[in-house]
């Protein structure tokens, strides 16, 4: 059969150079554009990639700083350690101010026991002067510091979802431990401190309330606020951290949603906001808002009247009994 041979490129006669290929112009700015613009992606890639890895900068702002404790004001406590580690280190720190009746009506408030959750700024020691009036209204106080806050663990960083593991192990430390009943802690949040405490009691039926002080309706929002940016999308980046209002929703438990009050930072959110979310809120719920000066009078009227109207009596209970100051382990 008769076979084809292949082709060659014909021979350039001897004595003769090889024509020059010529190659289109349009092709090298085609190829150098594309390049450009696949270095201009990764770039904005790799920005984004950073920005989301350091997201939690944009609201928490943690110190390891404890220079008051609350002794400075005139309270006994104990320092606590817990949730120990696979080292066998203790990761979070805790103060522990038991209840002293001082008074008729606190033999019935010493029977709860406050799971106080900071807002994610500073450590314990920004907390003295909140923790002397929840004290001077007869509760047992338990408030702890994340890890990355204060004298826990400074290691990782702090992030929501170590947060609510900390805040998780608080609870499990005070039942198991301590021995409170569930049906006497009352998680209270602060700030970012606040969504932790709804889902403490959104996943613990049998807490009896919970108290939500000066939420941030739209955190996402704060932070790109507090960070605008016209090439980084901060609000996709920051996604869902620390939403209340999903939760407020549903949540069943018997709430005190504060606004307002002399120990709201100047960022925190305006009560307009906070009263269209509070309007949000599944019932049974009680809803204040404190003035700027002069609020220790109206801060205790809202804890007696949340107190008595939607807490059950456990002055008789057996198991009602306060924690004390010399307990830890």
């Amino acid at each position: 059969m008769p076979t084809s041979k292949p082709h060659s490129a014909p021979r350039t006669p001897p004595g003769q150079k090889p024509p020059l290929e010529v190659v289109d112009p349009k092709w090298l700015l085609k190829a150098l554009a594309i390049c450009v613009v696949a270095a201009l992606v990764c770039a904005y890639a790799t920005l984004c990639l950073l920005f989301y890895q350091g997201r939690w900068q944009l609201v928490l702002h943690p110190s390891h700083i404890v220079d008051r404790t609350p002794a400075s004001a005139g309270l006994v406590y104990s320092e606590v350690h817990f949730d120990v580690a696979e080292t066998g280190q203790p990761r979070l720190t805790a103060w522990s101010i038991p209840a002293v009746p001082q008074a008729e009506y606190v033999s019935r408030y010493a029977a709860y026991t406050i799971l106080y959750l900071h807002d994610g700024s500073g450590s314990l020691s920004d907390t003295v002067p909140m923790l002397a009036r929840l004290h001077s209204a007869g509760l047992n106080v338990f408030a702890i510091d994340y890890r990355g806050f204060g004298a826990s663990e400074a290691s990782p960083h702090p992030t929501q979802e170590r947060m609510s593991e900390d805040t998780a192990a608080a609870l499990k430390y005070l039942i198991q431990t301590r021995h409170v009943p569930s049906r006497n802690i009352i998680p209270y949040g602060v700030g970012l401190g606040a969504p932790l405490a709804a889902n403490l009691a959104n996943s613990h039926a049998d807490l009896p309330g919970v108290v939500l002080d000066n939420p941030d309706p739209d955190p996402a929002a704060t932070a790109a606020v507090a960070h605008p940016s016209g090439v980084i999308p901060t609000r996709l980046l920051f996604g869902h951290q620390f939403e209340i209002a999903a939760m407020l929703v549903k949540l069943a438990t018997p709430k005190l949603l504060i606004a307002g009050g002399p120990e709201v930072a100047t960022s925190a959110p305006d009560s307009n906001r906070l009263q269209v979310l509070f309007k949000q809120a599944h019932s049974p719920s009680f809803t204040v808002t404190l003035p700027r000066v002069h609020a220790d009078q109206a801060y205790q009227a809202a804890l007696t009247r949340f107190f008595d109207q939607y807490l059950p009596d456990l002055e008789d209970a057996p198991a009602s009994r306060p924690i004390r100051a010399d307990t830890a382990p």
